[in-house]
């Protein structure tokens, strides 16, 4: 069965632009989150993002089409750091594209304009007006024609999208997928609707501490906005290549809770499940992971049932586990991917992120180490990434060195 290899990783996320900014900031456990500024909201609403720096490095950017930008700029990287022409990628029958996304960000006068079919700073957004999602996913992929497929299962759909690349990959249906997760979801709307659902943080006197994972004291999440692009490779493709790969994508798992729409699984049952089966698929034990990078989102129920879900499948010898979730916010469709670039170079470098911005660990959690204060530089043979989504969809990857 052929391997599937991670050649190339391009990302862009709330503490900059460049896999080797965001991951310098994910070690560093130095946080991006910020007050919010791209967008007006209510009184009542979370006052805290993750935004994207602007390129010319002043404020943030703002744009119809960042969302496009994002991934853009992610796969450009990707393919540069893996040795690939765009160009000659398209002409590959052998290679297709799996991403995620939510759509593309809204103000409210950029809908009711685009209705309309008005412009907006230049740009004609009737289509993505008409159809969000598939507009999204038609500015992603619709170079690669019938070879491109999107994702979709809200906040675990960039696991879900790197795990098909894998799937690929492996059954021989691909020797190269560009894969990964964007989302740009920072608007009224958007802030209007999780901050109803009582999710997202209200620690809006202290953005960049505001989210703290694990923590006796979090209380929500942060919602934030970028992309992380991976190229996932046949073996055999990247030995014809002459290229090193990044670390292996070497199992995974998916596992729906019907339960309840937010809420995790009773004592973690569910999230347990996909962890158990990306080991399983990737024909390793609890004794090859030497690192877990959770899900982590900085809410209640997530940290208990995620931290429980640990503990069924390792007992008590689960191995150190962070979330990088406190550096970064949750980039939502975006997060799986992010995290799982970010458990490729734990793997390539023998670094372990830091939970940013833990102070007291809530005992109910339950693990003896999530990683708290600085960065950890140990052997990484094998890590899990986890990505939980609402309406029960939770996956996860088991990735290892080369």
């Amino acid at each position: 069965m052929p391997r599937a290899l991670v050649t190339g990783i391009g990302t862009v996320c709330p503490v900059g632009w460049g896999i080797d900014n965001c991951w310098e900031a994910a070690v560093q456990g130095r946080s991006g989150t910020a007050r919010l500024e791209i967008v007006d909201v209510g009184d009542d609403d979370c006052k805290v993002a993750g935004q994207v720096p602007a390129r010319d490095g002043d404020g943030f950017e703002s744009s119809p089409l960042r969302l496009l930008d994002f991934y853009r700029f992610a796969e450009a990287e990707a393919l540069q750091r893996a040795g690939l022409e765009r160009g000659r990628l398209l002409g590959d029958h052998r290679a297709r594209a799996v991403v995620a996304s939510h759509g593309f960000a809204w103000k409210l006068d950029e809908f009711a304009a685009a209705r309309r079919g008005e412009t907006i700073e230049g740009c004609d957004l009737s289509n993505y007006y008409r159809r969000p999602q598939e507009g999204a996913h038609e500015g992603i992929g619709s170079d690669f024609g019938d070879r491109y497929s999107g994702v979709t299962t809200a906040c675990s759909a960039g696991g879900v999208a790197v795990l098909e690349a894998g799937e690929m990959v492996r059954s021989g249906l691909a020797d190269i997928v560009v894969t990964g997760g964007v989302d740009a979801n920072i608007n009224e709307v958007i802030v209007a609707i999780h901050s109803r659902m009582g999710v997202l943080t209200r620690h809006n006197a202290t953005p960049e501490t505001a989210s703290r994972p694990f923590d006796v004291t979090r209380a929500g999440f942060v919602i934030a906005e970028g992309a992380a692009v991976m190229v996932v490779e046949s073996e055999a493709s990247a030995e014809a290549r002459g290229v090193e790969p990044i670390a292996e994508l070497a199992g995974w798992g998916t596992a729906v809770s019907t339960a309840h729409l937010t809420a995790g699984s009773v004592g973690g049952e569910i999230q347990a499940l996909a962890m158990q089966r990306a080991l399983d698929s990737g024909g390793a034990g609890v004794d090859d992971v030497d690192y877990i990078n959770m899900h982590g989102t900085s809410t209640e129920d997530n940290d208990l049932s995620e931290s429980e879900g640990v503990r069924r499948v390792f007992g008590d010898a689960a191995p150190p586990a962070s979330s990088t979730k406190g550096v970064t916010g949750h980039l939502l469709g975006g997060a799986g991917a992010l995290e799982a670039a970010f458990g490729a170079m734990a793997v390539h470098t023998s670094t372990l992120p830091p939970t940013a911005n833990l102070n007291e660990v809530d005992p109910r959690c339950g693990l003896d180490d999530y990683i708290a204060g600085s960065a950890r530089h140990s052997p990484c043979r094998g890590m899990l990434t986890n990505s939980f989504g609402l309406a029960g969809s939770n996956a996860s990857l088991f990735l290892r060195q080369p």
